[in-house]
């Protein structure tokens, strides 16, 4: 790592003079400073929000942990008509869980559209999900399979819903197949795409802009709310799945105390919005 003389004759090789130098990192003090004051202004405001965040965690993750707990308890044969299922959506929730945990990271520090792009792949890994465990073990298994080709979704064709002469399967194929109330993400979903790509609206209605009013260059602490909660309830969704596989009376109660905290969740992020945002209109 280099220290700051270093870096003082990094900027001298690229051309820069004293003066100029100085105005950077006078630069740099005036950026960290902006950064500590949004910081502590941020932090007491949503405190209680990324508190219910973390606790949503711990819950899932003990949820899961009791699941895989059971499953290695369970003899070859108890296991062996779910094996590929299990596997799948085990990995599935894993990359999901480490997502939520990215996403509480981008939100913490002030950076909701990040957070809402990187929702966007979590919903997409419950839809997988809800596929596989709907067509069962010969999908699992070319799902799994798949994984050291370029197949993306042609490991589908396995579930036998389409004709052999399809060229490829798309994921809204398998959107339209999947046993989710597609219908209750729309809208998120569409904005999440919106948010991820070089769209009009991802561009000038910025998720942390409020009533697109300001298109922001810099960290907000608006638009906190709709990444955390639907991140929430995506990271339940997929982890009841894995859980519901081989089912454990102990597992099931973690699961719906990890539901109801989610209800919880939801009400302390709407609250802060509207206590920090009284005349805001927005409605999750």
């Amino acid at each position: 790592m280099k220290n700051s003389n270093d870096i003082k004759s990094s900027f001298k090789k690229a051309g820069f003079s004293n003066s100029d130098i100085q105005a950077v990192y006078a630069g740099i003090a005036k950026i960290r400073a902006e950064e500590n004051n949004f910081s502590d202004k941020f932090e007491k405001g949503w405190n209680d929000a990324f508190i219910a965040s973390e606790c949503f965690y711990v819950l899932i993750t003990k949820a899961v942990n009791s699941c895989l707990r059971h499953t290695d308890k369970l003899s070859k044969d108890e296991k062996s008509s779910k094996i590929y299922t299990f596997t799948a959506l085990d990995e599935l929730q894993r990359r999901a869980a480490q997502q939520y945990l990215e996403i509480l990271t981008l939100i913490k520090h002030g950076f909701p559209d990040g957070a809402f792009a990187r929702w966007r792949s979590m919903y997409e890994l419950s839809v997988i999900g809800a596929f596989i465990l709907k067509y069962g073990e010969a999908v699992a298994e070319k799902f799994i399979e798949a994984s050291g080709t370029q197949d993306r979704y042609d490991w589908a064709m396995a579930s036998g819903e389409f004709p052999e002469t399809k060229r490829h399967v798309t994921f809204g194929d398998i959107l339209r197949l999947c046993d989710i109330d597609n219908e209750a993400w729309k809208e998120g979903y569409t904005a999440a795409n919106q948010t991820v790509h070089a769209s009009p609206q991802g561009t000038f209605g910025r998720l942390g802009s409020q009533d697109g009013s300001d298109t922001i260059s810099r960290r907000s602490d608006y638009g906190i709310a709709a990444p955390a909660i639907e991140s929430a309830s995506t990271l339940a969704l997929l982890s009841s799945m894995l859980c519901s596989i081989y089912q454990d009376e102990n597992t099931t109660e973690i699961i719906t105390l990890a539901a109801n905290w989610l209800e919880e969740l939801t009400d302390i992020y709407c609250n802060t919005h509207d206590n920090l945002f009284p005349d805001d209109t927005e409605d999750f």
